[in-house]
């Protein structure tokens, strides 16, 4: 199929997968890509990724289905895309939010239940896509990449976050390794768990609980 001009004149970018995707680097060529990305968002959060087709999501962004085809290859690697992208924005708030410079001088006990709270919560933003990137993960491997990318980077941050408690003396004798994988598997499953089944009520309340058992765990009494 052929490819337009403007859309070769491009880069490979490498994103938390590890994938080569192609950024195009003129303005109005990035505009397109962005207006599919943002495009077929819409489409998968109101069809579900099955009955999403390329023509919607060329529709969507005003553009023709070949057009679209020069920038990605199918909806596949469009939700590829669009994930790492998720997983990116995920990373950063929580390891931002762990850094020692963050919360020095303040209680680390109020740190994490304010982000345990954050990250139940974020679970709510785009919704549809949230099922749809859980639902790949199961099918397609090639969706665990990205997931397990962001998995061990939160996991470093825990680690770090639990050095810096334990040089106050606020932490419990444990196995630092194995306590940022208990700690993110615990907070990472209620809160999908709480998200897709629970009311906003059980969403606060199981955050809260949440927050609980983490603290009691990590921290000395």
């Amino acid at each position: 199929m052929p490819v337009s001009s403007e859309t070769q004149n491009s880069s490979l970018s490498e994103g938390i997968s590890g994938r080569r995707t192609r950024v195009p680097q003129q303005a109005r060529s990035r505009r397109t890509r962005e207006a599919v990305l943002a495009a077929a968002t819409e489409c998968f959060e109101r069809n579900g990724f099955d009955d999403t087709t390329t023509a919607m999501i060329a529709g969507k962004a005003g553009i023709a289905v070949g057009s679209l085809y020069g920038y990605f290859q199918d909806k596949r690697q469009i939700l590829l895309e669009l994930l790492d992208v998720h997983a990116e924005e995920v990373a950063a708030l929580v390891i931002d939010d762990l850094a020692p410079a963050k919360w020095r001088g303040r209680d680390p006990r109020e740190q994490v239940r304010q982000l345990i709270d954050l990250v139940f919560h974020s679970q709510r933003l785009r919704p549809g896509m949230q099922r749809i990137m859980w639902e790949r993960y199961f099918k397609d491997d090639g969706f665990r990449v990205p997931f397990e990318a962001v998995r061990d980077r939160i996991r470093e941050a825990i680690e770090e976050f639990l050095d810096a408690v334990a040089e106050q003396g606020l932490l419990r004798d444990l196995d630092r390794e194995s306590a940022s994988f208990v700690v993110l598997n615990a907070v990472q499953w209620n809160a999908t768990q709480a998200f897709m089944y629970g009311s906003p009520e059980e969403i606060d309340a199981t955050a809260a609980a949440t927050s609980d058992l983490v603290a009691r765990y990590i921290f000395r009494e």
